[in-house]
Parts: C-alpha cells; sequence; structure tokens
C-alpha cells in the first residue's frame, strides 16, 4: 500500500497544547499529541519512568544494566539522561561499564517546528569490538562523522574491517528493535511520525528497511542508484583514484557509501545534503531506491 508513498516537502502543521503536562492536561482528548518539551518539565522521576521505554531491555542485560535502575553490577551508573526543563531536546546514552566506558547506544531526540519529533541522532555501536577513530582527525579534531573532515586512514581500516561511513565500531544489529520501540513510544504521546536526516547513503538504506520514507530525497536516491549501474556516471568514477573508488564498489550499500562519503556524487552535479525522511507510527513505508541490495 505504502511502496510508493511520496510526502509533501512541508508537513502539515499540528497545533498541540503549549500547556504544562498534568494531571488536567492527561484527561482531555487521548488523540491529542505531547511534545517533549512538556515531559522535560515534569520532575526527574517521572521523566525516567517515561524515557526508560526508549531502551532495549534486552539489549541493557545483555551487557549487566539493570532495565529499571539503569545501575551495573556494582551499582555504577551506566545510562544518562539529559531531559532539562525548558528544554525540548532528550539526549539518552549508554556506557558498557568500566570494561569498555565508551557508550554503545546514544539517542537524541527534539521537538521540531511543525510540532512534530525529529530523530537527531541514532548509535548503536559494539563496545567489545575493535574501535576505528574516523572521528577524530589526525589532529584530534571532531569530523562531525566525515562531514567537516576526514580521517583517511582510519576511514581505510573501517572500510576493510566493513563498517560504513560515520561507524567507529561495527553496529550492535539492534535497530529494528529500536524502531520498534520509537514506534511504542511516539503512539503513546499521540505522536503520528517522527523524521530522520540521513548523515550517509548507508545509513538512509537502513532507513528503509526500517519502514521510512523521503520527505526530501528520493529523486536522489533514486539517481544515485541508476548511475552506479554498469555504464552511468558514477560507476566510471569508480576508477579507482582513491581507496573509496574502487570498482567493486557498485554493487553494495557500504561501497556506494564510501565512495559517496568521498565525493564521488560530483560525478553527477550532486551532492550528500539536505535529505529528510519520516518513519509513520505502525507503518511501513515500503520504499526501496536499491532493490535487492546487498549491504
Amino acid at each position: 500500500m505504502f511502496r510508493n508513498l511520496r510526502l509533501k516537502r512541508t508537513p502539515d502543521e499540528v497545533i498541540i497544547d503549549p500547556s504544562a503536562l498534568t494531571r488536567e492536561w492527561l484527561a482531555k482528548d487521548a488523540d491529542t499529541p505531547i511534545r517533549l518539551g512538556q515531559i522535560n518539565d515534569l520532575p526527574d522521576s517521572a521523566k525516567k519512568r517515561i524515557y526508560r521505554s526508549l531502551l532495549p531491555a534486552d539489549l541493557l542485560t545483555r551487557f549487566d544494566i539493570d532495565p529499571i535502575t539503569w545501575q551495573g553490577l556494582r551499582g555504577e551508573e551506566q545510562v544518562e539522561l539529559k531531559a532539562n526543563p525548558d528544554s525540548s531536546v532528550v539526549h539518552i546514552s549508554v556506557s558498557g561499564g568500566d570494561a569498555s566506558p565508551e557508550e554503545f547506544y546514544r539517542l537524541e531526540i527534539g521537538d521540531n517546528s511543525y510540532n512534530g519529533i525529529d530523530i537527531h541522532l541514532l548509535l548503536l555501536n559494539d563496545p567489545n569490538a575493535e574501535s576505528f577513530r574516523t572521528d577524530i582527525d589526525d589532529q584530534g579534531r571532531p569530523t562531525s562523522f566525515g562531514t567537516v573532515r576526514r580521517n583517511l586512514e582510519e576511514e581505510q581500516r573501517a572500510m576493510r574491517a566493513g563498517l560504513a561511513p560515520g561507524q567507529i565500531r561495527i553496529s550492535l544489529g539492534a535497530s529494528k528493535i529500536v524502531f520498534q520501540l520509537l514506534d511504542s513510544f511516539f503512539m503513546t504521546l499521540g505522536q503520528r511520525s517522527y523524521f530522520f536526516e540521513p548523515l550517509t547513503y548507508a545509513s538512509a538504506w537502513v532507513f528503509e528497511r526500517r519502514g521510512c520514507a523521503y520527505v526530501r530525497g528520493h529523486k536522489l536516491m533514486d539517481h544515485i542508484h541508476k548511475e552506479f549501474q554498469p555504464g552511468g556516471a558514477l560507476y566510471k568514477s569508480l576508477d579507482g583514484r582513491s581507496p573509496f573508488r574502487q570498482s567493486d564498489q557498485w554493487n553494495s550499500v557500504r561501497g556506494r557509501a564510501w565512495a559517496i562519503q568521498d565525493g564521488i556524487l560530483e560525478a553527477v552535479d550532486e551532492k550528500w545534503d539536505n535529505l529528510r525522511m519520516i518513519k509513520q507510527v505502525g507503518r511501513h513505508a515500503g520504499v526501496e531506491t536499491y532493490p535487492d541490495a546487498i549491504y
């Protein structure tokens, strides 16, 4: 039903009552959407109860984290929740504890100007896997996932290890579970959809598989797929001039993603910019811009 779903560039505005989230407010029509900013104004214990539903319980227990208290085996806090009053942004991160202090799960969401909710960032990294410092350059400066500057040596190592652009470790493979939680969470809030801006070609492909459609960028994705076919301009640009432009990269999601990270879209006068995706709660859009893809 939703296989060819296309969306308007500007979503319809939904008027949401800006008042505080009180018992009386909740007694109103249950279909009225709730904003994150309203939840963030609640007491800390109430926020923890609500935002707890955004964490996969089996993922926490896999790393010996109590899904209720968020504490490790020795009582150390391993989940950080930032949901400040007078703020419309929520940040949740989970670390692996003393053995692996780096975070393996991070979710950042926020209210948008159309009274909907944006997913700003979703990271799922295996804390026990090898780390690749693609997030900083050789001078220690942040790369912003390779969008501002790059660490070419580490990117080559990451690519050879099977990672996609923007990853510093292999994924935990839990995106399906997280999207199910997101659907349930936003359904509880009365939100019918939520939005993403895919950082890379690989992340856009993953979002397609999780049921998302494009507000902006569907034509670009179709164009990329067409030009990566044998004889296309992007296919011809896989000429070996850099490690990220090898002749066989047209035939996989990660191969295409690394070539795009390397600027190959210049060959078709395009750039990876301004894409926006939407996930409708409870619905799979059926979008597939790279049929029968190999990841």
